[in-house]
C-alpha cells in the first residue's frame, strides 16, 4: 500500500484537477508514452479526464523499440480511432513532424497540453517544440512539478505538466526496466535478468549476464565479480539502446 501510495503524490493529484479545468479550452492533449511500452507507459485515466477533448498519442524512443512492433502498434491506434506518430524527442526534425501530425488533424490556434508519466521525453519533446531548453528536463521521475505555459507567435500555446502515472501500473517490471518508475538495487538484480532473456536471442552475448560483467571488468578486490554494479550497467545499457532496438509488449496485451 505505501508503495502505491508513493506514486500519487500531491502535485499528481493537482495535474489531475488541471486537466479537468483545462481540457475544455484546449485544442488537444499530447500524451507521450514510450514506443517500447506503447499500453503500460499511458496514463489510463486521462480519456476520462480529458473528455472529448482531441488526443494525440507520441509515441517517443521510437529508435530504441522494434520497427516492425511499432508499425503494428501505429495499425492499433488507427483502428481504435486514435492518432498518433511514432518519434525520436532527438531528432532535428521532430518539430516538423509533430506540427505536420497536428495541423493534419486541427485549425489554428493551436492549444496544446502536453502529458504523459515520468520520463518518457515529455520535456524533451517539447523543448523542441518551443525552439529552446525552456523546460527543466533530468532523468529522475518527476522533476516537472508545475503547470507551465508556454506561448508563441502563430497561434501556438504550448502547457507543460507535471508527469502522471497509473498506480495499479506502479510495479510492473517493464516499467522499471524502462527508468519510468524507479527500481531498488535489489530490483534491478531481478530485472537484469529478464533483460537478459529478452537480448541474448537477438544479440552476440554471452548466455549469462554474469559473464558479460567479467568480461566488462566489474570486479571487486580479489576477483569477485560486483554483481549489482554488473547489474546496475546492464539495466542503463538497455534502456539506452545498447541492447538492440526492444519492444516490451504488442498490442492486445495485457
Amino acid at each position: 500500500m505505501g508503495k502505491r501510495q508513493s506514486w500519487y503524490p500531491g502535485h499528481m493529484v493537482a495535474t489531475q484537477r488541471t486537466i479537468r479545468e483545462l481540457a475544455p479550452y484546449l485544442s488537444a492533449f499530447i500524451e507521450v508514452i514510450d514506443a517500447r511500452a506503447p499500453n503500460i507507459s499511458r496514463h489510463q485515466p486521462l480519456q476520462q479526464w480529458i473528455g472529448r477533448t482531441q488526443l494525440i498519442m507520441v509515441m517517443n524512443k521510437a529508435e530504441l523499440a522494434d520497427p516492425d512492433a511499432t508499425q503494428r502498434w501505429l495499425g492499433w491506434f488507427k483502428s481504435h480511432g486514435v492518432t498518433a506518430l511514432a518519434i525520436s524527442a532527438q531528432n532535428p526534425r521532430v518539430k516538423i513532424e509533430v506540427e505536420k501530425a497536428i495541423r493534419r488533424i486541427l485549425a489554428p490556434p493551436y492549444r496544446l497540453a502536453v502529458v504523459g508519466v515520468p520520463n518518457v521525453g515529455k520535456s524533451t519533446l517539447l523543448n523542441k517544440m518551443v525552439g529552446g531548453h525552456r523546460v527543466m528536463t533530468g532523468a529522475k521521475p518527476g522533476i516537472t512539478r508545475g503547470p507551465q505555459w508556454i506561448r508563441l507567435p502563430g497561434g501556438w500555446e504550448w502547457l507543460d505538466l507535471p508527469g502522471v502515472v497509473t498506480p495499479r501500473h506502479s510495479e510492473d517490471w517493464r516499467l522499471k526496466v524502462l527508468g519510468i518508475v524507479p527500481s531498488t538495487a535489489e530490483e534491478r538484480l531481478l530485472l537484469v535478468e529478464k533483460i537478459w532473456e529478452l537480448v541474448v536471442p537477438q544479440m552476440p552475448l554471452p548466455e549469462n549476464w554474469r559473464d558479460w560483467g567479467r568480461s566488462r571488468g566489474y570486479l571487486k578486490t580479489g576477483g569477485v565479480l560486483d554483481e549489482q554494479r554488473t547489474a546496475d550497467a546492464i539495466v542503463l545499457a538497455f534502456q539506452n539502446g545498447k541492447f538492440g532496438r526492444v519492444t516490451l509488449e504488442e498490442p492486445g496485451e495485457g
